[in-house]
């Protein structure tokens, strides 16, 4: 287990990326089971939806002599579709979230304590899924620099909305307190984090994408594995971003670990 950090310990890229390897490694198989049990089922109403969308569009041009029929029905089933993915990818960060605090405490979280205690805010959690990823996008066609900054000032929301609980709104307000001062040490961060991520998934796909048949099993297999490389980098940056929760916590207010998963006990 990870040991308990005193309060005041001064936040480092390099100690936030050891404790979020640590907790990654120790809770393998939990963590990526949670992975596969929230994004797999929702990935599969997701592409049933967009089949369901695009054949329809199809029989409907088929009907109007191959003129495309691209109605409001259509436009409301891929805005659900896209609130729903984007909530899946919020709420497997809140369950990874809660699961990796817990270790940090010295206590173990177990599957359906991390997938509960997603569930009892699942509201919150899509409407900050949206509001996020609105404000981000807004701020990237403002010549992308915007929006780097909104999303290093909000990405604290999910964990801050599972342990402090202050409410959607609050919960971006105090991401964005939380995370003032220290932005380029999270912008550092999470490049690393990415960077080393992206490196791991060339390195793995890099056989099956050059030096084996590209047919058969082969291929089937090439398609598992990379799922599981997405399916776990995924995972870790959850991870990161709990750890960096923590660590700013520790650093800007000088709580411990203890205090703050003392909400869960």
């Amino acid at each position: 287990m990870v040991d308990t950090v005193a309060g005041g310990t001064a936040f480092s890229i390099g100690g936030c990326l050891t404790r979020a390897l640590s907790t990654f490694f120790a809770n393998f198989i939990p963590f990526n089971l949670l992975g596969l049990v929230v994004i797999v089922p929702g990935f599969l109403v997701i592409f049933l939806a967009f089949g369901a969308v695009f054949a329809s569009i199809f029989l409907a041009g088929q009907g109007n002599g191959g003129a495309p029929d691209f109605g409001a029905l259509h436009f409301g089933t891929l805005g659900l579709v896209w609130v729903l993915a984007l909530t899946l990818q919020y709420f497997l960060t809140a369950v990874i979230v809660y699961g990796a605090l817990r270790y940090l405490q010295g206590n173990t979280a177990g599957f359906l304590a991390c997938l509960m205690h997603g569930l009892r805010r699942i509201g919150p959690i899509l409407v900050i899924a949206v509001i996020s990823t609105v404000l981000i996008s807004v701020g990237m066609i403002l010549l992308i620099v915007p929006g780097i900054i909104i999303a290093l000032m909000i990405c604290l929301a999910i964990p801050v909305l599972m342990v402090e609980s202050p409410g959607m709104l609050a919960s971006l307000s105090r991401s964005r307190a939380l995370t003032k001062g220290y932005r380029w040490h999270l912008l550092g961060l999470f490049l690393v984090a990415g960077i080393g991520s992206a490196v791991a998934t060339f390195v793995v796909s890099l056989p099956f994408d050059l030096l084996l048949p590209q047919d058969g099993a082969i291929a089937i297999v090439g398609v598992v594995v990379k799922s599981a490389i997405q399916l776990f980098t995924t995972v870790f940056l959850a991870v990161v971003l709990a750890v960096a929760y923590h660590d700013l916590r520790v650093a800007k207010e000088g709580v411990s670990t203890a205090q703050i998963a003392a909400v869960f006990d």
